[in-house]
């Protein structure tokens, strides 16, 4: 018996290193991002801008973002996107501007224009928490209408949810939502929140990047606000 014993013990503890080995697996979550050349979004975009003179401009349209290309040199792999736009589903896609991607190992870079954002950081998990701004400075102002303002001022980045979203009456399973900014004074507001459905990439965004210097106004921002935006970013096609 103790020889039988002694020849199962090796067995056994190479089926318990098996189990551990196959437990530690971590996905991830690089399907939340996914970069594959020909892979469209399109999304319809609604903003309220405000501006210091005048009643707020409210505009709508929609963007398409297609990854055309994937170049490699020294720095690694990264991906060409054409953003193109229109105002309304009966107008032809007119080019708008090229913006860049780069899916590291644990982070993946989204080069807007001129700023490189942290779009997310893997493995992606709730309550990580990262600067996603961290390659600019926060305080750096952008032209919002006929407005300068600091766009990305105290902007945090966290994922705070994962669960089933409904959006144009489909629903995505196991959406993860990143709270970018969660900032509020008297004269400023700063809320933006993303969210990645697996397989497709960024689902929604909603954004309210409001100034004011109204501090005794006591209504709502909508009202207050002297310049800034109201966004919404919804999908409502790919591939």
């Amino acid at each position: 018996m103790k020889i039988i014993l002694w020849l199962l013990f090796p067995v056994l503890l190479v089926a318990c290193a098996k189990k551990e080995t196959d437990d530690y697996q971590t996905d991830m979550g690089y399907e939340y991002f996914p970069v594959t050349v020909g892979q469209y979004r399109t999304y319809a975009v609604d903003s309220i801008i405000f501006n210091v003179s005048g009643s707020p401009d409210t505009v709508s349209s929609q963007i398409r973002e297609t990854i055309v290309e994937r170049l490699t040199d020294e720095s690694g792999e990264k991906y060409r996107v054409l953003r193109e736009w229109r105002q309304n589903p009966t107008e032809n896609w007119q080019p708008n501007t090229v913006w860049w991607i780069v899916r590291e190992k644990n982070r993946v870079l989204q080069t807007e224009e001129n700023l490189t954002f942290i779009k997310l950081t893997f493995p992606v998990q709730l309550e990580t928490s990262w600067d996603g701004n961290a390659f600019f400075d926060d305080r750096t102002k952008v032209k919002v209408g006929n407005e300068q303002v600091a766009f990305f001022k105290e902007w945090k980045y966290q994922v705070t949810e994962k669960g089933p979203v409904e959006v144009n009456g489909v629903q995505y399973d196991d959406v993860y939502t990143v709270q970018e900014a969660h900032f509020e004074t008297s004269i400023e507001r700063r809320q933006s929140t993303a969210k990645y459905a697996k397989g497709i990439g960024l689902l929604e965004r909603s954004q309210q990047i409001l100034d004011t210097q109204c501090i005794t106004c006591t209504g709502s921002w909508a009202d207050k606000a002297e310049k800034g935006v109201i966004l919404s970013q919804v999908l409502i096609d790919h591939n």
